[in-house]
């Protein structure tokens, strides 16, 4: 996203050194309150970060210098990290519009109940305002005074009366849709009211369609809206309709020291074990030992790399090696987490089994289906130690992403793909956040291990953060966080704002009446008509292949940030190999399993294909479930089928989707000559 406030940054500058002219008496005196009275330039020490001060200072520019019409109409956005402190930058915006603009009523809006949740305990009771001493004492309120009402909670006496008494109002965005009638009577209330300061949070989100028909609602009544968020690009492209005025990215944060040093961990192999087994039998019927070189032709699934028995052991293990790492640095004061981040409900169990049972770890499951203690213990990871029995390990289906913040994660394991940078920063944003407890300094080194797969292809992800890697590493050379730290990148700053030029609106009557080819196929394969047919006639062989081992010569370490160096660690140490180690999976997970891989591949295979996965992976899905229940599943629903055919297509995944995507112009058939 284009900064909009980029044109005007050499005014700003100015208006800063100026002593703010122009702004209100009222909001002079409270950024004096907030000033580091040896440095004007700068926020008083515990109160706000040097990024929060240049935010909030942006926010007050464009409000009370600039006008709507030239910057906001829709609101302001403001990107910052995950870590940055975004609670505290709104809880300094609505004290200066309380102190400044006697503005009495604002309402915060946000995703889940996971992000309402952290926000109610910053904001009960005005703990926040109190904990950063954002109030003076010659103001006419206090922390106190902010009296939080947060809607669907029995902690803060949430209700729709609340709405009329309260200060600040948090609610999950759905509980201001006009599709339900809850949400209709809360958006009464709002709308009847008072006007508001509105502060839309993790607004990535806000696209959806009634989230932004809702935002369009409110704007009638709404004094200032400030969006924030990490992540502003979404994975389909699209982005909040709001305002760009501030960005501080992990690279800033870095910088800073503000989070934690990101040091990606992938296995390097030699040679791999398959064993191919009759899905109906159990039969063992081959196997064979392939060296990493070639291992390319075999066909096999990324999942495959850390799902498998054995893969997923040793990728454990590896997480576990990095996890006693960050033990021996936290030195009692705090016990660090292992995050593994699996794609579907089977992949989650057997993780957590295999960390419960097989290595003996306390480890905690959070699914959809987790009931509400679940959830509140994720959320206490850190803060239980003093239980004496405290969790080490929390295995999460995308559950625990935008909004859960436990700064003692310590080592993500990662046994999934991510094909959306959106989906893949923000589990990555889970380990940025610093431990801040007591005789932890604010200075420490403090780094986030994070347990990948070559196969898994995430360099993408690893570029983000400029990743470079360094060989001249000795393979038992042990990790030293204050040795082995350099010092991060510098910071991008913008040094010739007068040069920053606005790119012109386009034209919505401009007709371009040039001549076009107009290829129908993106990969330049003609799309088959036939493929209904072509897709009836793939036979499948009764087995599937499982890797039954792999030989790791050593664990690669990459530190994503300053000198980007790459460090070599021996290969972990596993049981015997021949002992024999399974998960039972319960009939509902294998189910959700199976569909939550068809719609994987389903956006794995149009994109290969050329094609748009937002637009048709509801298509493409659609055919492949279509086509496992005419094939394995003796036309049933998937909920109907018997667990042995349930087993069957499982195992055969991989198959189905090499079958596919082998046979050209099929998925460009399915595309643009299906129903």
């Amino acid at each position: 996203m284009l900064n909009q406030l980029a044109r005007y940054e050499k005014e700003f500058a100015n208006w800063r050194q100026d002593g703010y002219p122009r702004v209100k008496p009222e909001t002079y005196r409270y950024i004096e309150y907030l000033t580091d009275q040896q440095d004007d330039q700068s926020p008083r020490e515990g109160i706000l970060w040097q990024h929060q001060w240049e935010a909030f200072l942006r926010v007050i520019y464009t409000y009370e210098i600039l006008n709507k019409e030239q910057i906001g109409s829709s609101g302001l956005l403001l990107n910052i990290v995950t870590g940055g402190g975004k609670t505290a930058l709104i809880a300094a915006i609505i004290a200066w519009l309380r102190v400044a603009h006697h503005t009495h009523k604002f309402l915060i809006l946000c995703p889940n109940l996971i992000v309402r949740d952290r926000l109610e305990v910053d904001f009960q009771s005005g703990k926040v305002f109190h904990d950063r001493k954002l109030i003076p004492d010659w103001s006419e309120c206090q922390p106190g005074d902010f009296i939080l009402s947060s809607l669907g909670s029995d902690r803060s006496g949430g209700g729709w009366a609340n709405l009329f008494s309260s200060n600040i109002i948090l609610g999950n965005i759905h509980q201001f849709y006009q599709s339900n009638r809850s949400g209709q009577s809360n958006l009464s209330a709002l709308m009847n009211g008072p006007e508001f300061a509105l502060f839309n949070d993790e607004a990535h989100n806000s696209p959806a369609p009634e989230w932004e028909n809702t935002l369009k609602k409110l704007a009638c009544r709404t004094l200032l809206r400030t969006d924030l968020t990490a992540t502003p690009q979404r994975a389909d492209g699209q982005t909040p309709d709001s305002s760009l005025i501030y960005e501080y990215t992990v690279h800033d944060a870095l910088a800073d020291g503000l989070v934690k040093s990101l040091v990606v961990y992938q296995p390097s192999i030699q040679a791999v074990e398959l064993t191919y087994t009759d899905v109906r039998t159990g039969e063992k019927r081959k196997v064979e030992e392939i060296d990493w070189d070639e291992v390319d032709r075999l066909g096999l699934s990324a999942t495959q790399w850390v799902t498998d028995d054995e893969p997923m052991r040793q990728q454990i293990a590896i997480s576990l090696k990095r996890l006693e790492e960050q033990e021996g640095r936290a030195k009692g004061r705090y016990q660090p987490i292992l995050f593994v981040v699996a794609v579907c409900k089977a992949d989650a169990e057997k993780a957590a089994q295999t960390l419960n049972l097989y290595f003996k770890l306390k480890t905690l499951l959070v699914t959809e289906d987790s009931d509400e203690e679940d959830r509140r213990q994720a959320h206490e990871l850190g803060r239980a130690q003093k239980s004496g029995n405290p969790y080490k390990a929390v295995v999460s289906v995308l559950m625990l992403r935008e909004g859960w913040d436990v700064p003692e994660v310590g080592v993500i394991l990662l046994l999934r793909k991510f094909s959306s940078k959106v989906y893949g920063q923000q589990v990555i944003g889970r380990g940025l956040r610093r431990v801040r407890v007591e005789n932890v300094q604010s200075n420490e080194p403090q780094i986030c291990a994070i347990v990948d797969h070559p196969k898994l292809e995430h360099q993408w992800l690893w570029d983000i953060f400029n990743a470079k890697k360094r060989v001249d590493v000795s393979i038992d050379d042990q990790f030293d966080e204050i040795e082995d730290l350099p010092s991060p990148l510098p910071k991008q700053e913008l040094r010739k704002p007068e040069m920053v030029i606005a790119v012109p609106e386009i034209n919505p009557n401009y007709v371009d009446e040039g001549e076009f080819v107009i290829n129908s196929s993106p990969n330049g394969v003609l799309p088959r008509q036939d493929w209904r047919q072509v897709l009836n006639a793939i036979v499948y062989e009764p087995n599937f292949a499982e890797i039954t081992r792999v030989d790791i010569t050593e664990v690669v370490g990459t530190e994503l940030s300053g000198d980007k160096w790459k460090t070599r660690y021996s290969s972990p140490e596993i049981r015997e190999r021949g002992e024999v180690y399974s998960v039972p999976l319960s009939n509902e997970a294998l189910r959700e399993s199976v569909k939550s891989r068809l719609l994987e591949m389903a956006e794995e295979m149009l994109d290969e294909a050329g094609y748009a996965p937002i637009e048709f992976k509801s298509r493409m899905y659609s055919v492949l479930m279509s086509h496992v229940r005419a094939k394995f599943l003796k036309s049933n629903p998937l909920g109907l089928a018997e667990r042995e055919d349930i087993e069957f297509v499982w195992k055969i995944l991989p198959q189905i989707k090499e079958k596919l995507r082998a046979i050209p112009g099929l998925i460009g058939g399915i595309i643009e000559y299906g129903d």
